[in-house]
């Protein structure tokens, strides 16, 4: 599709006005510190500039020399101790995970149940009910063993 120049001049100028409606306005720029303040001089500002430049790399500096050793980050828990390579630490920390998860799961499935739990006298229960209950699991058993007879 063909546009005439006159078109073209006329998208050229919404287009122009727009961003011109979108643009940031001067205390914004002055804010962000694109632009130096009305009242200084743009020699102020740019020595203004490069001061709290020099400050930030001091302090910055400062925190990269006085941060804990490695040793003191490892007894903080905070870095792991491993003797695996970097690019492996990852995978390390995951078959870690999968290995806690899967004893988890061991141990959850061979915990006693509450009616067990009540027979050893761990679990506080009625006296009656107490009774009740290792009457009905003498009965299961019973049951049990008269099957494999």
């Amino acid at each position: 599709r063909v546009v005439s120049p006159h078109c073209q001049a006329l998208m050229c100028v919404t287009i122009l006005q727009l961003r011109l409606q979108q643009r940031r306005t001067r205390e914004q720029l002055v804010d962000q510190g694109i632009m130096p303040p009305l009242k200084s001089p743009a020699a102020f500002h740019g020595q203004i500039r490069s001061l709290e430049r020099a400050r930030t790399e001091n302090f910055l500096k400062h925190k990269i020399r006085s941060r804990p050793e490695r040793a003191e980050l490892v007894r903080m828990h905070i870095l792991q101790e491993t003797g695996a390579e970097p690019s492996l630490q990852a995978t390390q920390m995951k078959l870690k995970r999968a290995r806690l998860a899967d004893n988890l799961n061991e141990k959850i499935a061979q915990r006693p149940g509450p009616m067990e739990l009540v027979e050893k006298n761990i679990l506080p229960v009625d006296s009656s009910l107490k009774q009740a209950i290792i009457g009905e699991r003498q009965k299961q058993q019973y049951k049990h063993t008269e099957l494999w007879r």
